[in-house]
């Protein structure tokens, strides 16, 4: 009888190993199944992921990129405004200066010329010939007369008045083709200083005598003989001297410095004659 239980026993305990090993077994199979199906999930979904995890980096870094661009064109903006009032404000000192430098001329021209000066705008330039007339605000009822000087605001001699209208006149250039103006150069050398058809408003100066004693770079004044021009207003400088025929025949170009191009205002000169006859 005790025999039959020992023999149970040892069954039961066989029994109870098998199925431990059993379980052991299953649970082994079952965890290298769960770990091949994680693997599996895991190289689908793992270039997923990857994508999209780059495409949210991607997504960040274009979002700090547009943000940086929109600071970016926010400082240039700003950086541009006050390059602007910058450019402005030199602008305006230049102008300043260059008005303070003109209105110096007008004074020291009045004194020295015992003249009075009239600031004209320029309001019409024909670009087909530059260099032969062109047209003033100013006419008959400001008391604009017929051969009154123009000058340019340094000074320099630019014409006479030709024509005059009501409101408006017409300046006609000392170079124009068929303009003559006496002549001094700085060696005292008297002449004709006449103008031309070329584009470049070139004048050419005569002078009364074969004497050989001219240089590049003199300056040429009006010489006062003239009924219309007074002595000592610049006109321009020797730029170039050609031999024609020896010494006898020279053709002497000379050098008009006003800028016709920018040229919008002028002065006209007004004698004293003409200032009383004004009060009058």
């Amino acid at each position: 009888m005790i025999r039959n239980n020992k023999n149970s026993n040892n069954f039961f305990t066989k029994k109870l190993l098998l199925i431990l090993v059993g379980i052991v077994v299953l649970f082994g199979l079952f965890q290298g199944i769960v770990n091949y199906g994680v693997d599996l999930i895991s190289y689908i979904v793992f270039p997923v992921q990857k994508k999209v995890y780059q495409m949210g980096n991607y997504v960040k870094d274009t979002s700090d990129a547009v943000a940086k661009y929109k600071e970016i064109l926010k400082e240039n903006e700003l950086l541009k405004e006050e390059n602007i009032k910058y450019e402005r404000a030199v602008t305006r000192n230049i102008q300043l200066v260059q008005e303070n430098l003109r209105l110096r001329n007008i004074l020291g021209m009045k004194e020295e010329k015992q003249l009075d000066v009239i600031v004209a705008k320029v309001n019409f330039k024909n670009h087909n010939n530059l260099y032969e007339r062109f047209y003033i605000d100013l006419g008959k009822n400001d008391n604009i007369k017929k051969n009154m000087i123009v000058l340019s605001d340094d000074n320099k001699l630019i014409g006479r008045i030709g024509r005059v209208y009501s409101d408006y006149s017409v300046v006609d250039m000392i170079t124009g083709e068929n303009s003559n103006v006496s002549g001094l150069s700085d060696s005292n050398m008297l002449g004709v200083v006449k103008g031309s058809n070329e584009d470049d408003g070139t004048l050419y100066f005569e002078p009364n005598t074969f004497q050989n004693t001219l240089h590049v770079g003199e300056k040429i004044y009006t010489s006062g003989i003239s009924d219309i021009y007074p002595k000592g207003i610049y006109i321009g400088e020797i730029a170039q001297i050609d031999d024609v025929q020896g010494d006898v025949f020279r053709s002497i170009k000379v050098k008009n410095d006003v800028d016709v191009l920018n040229l919008n205002e002028v002065l006209i000169l007004i004698p004293k004659d003409k200032k009383e006859e004004k009060k009058k």
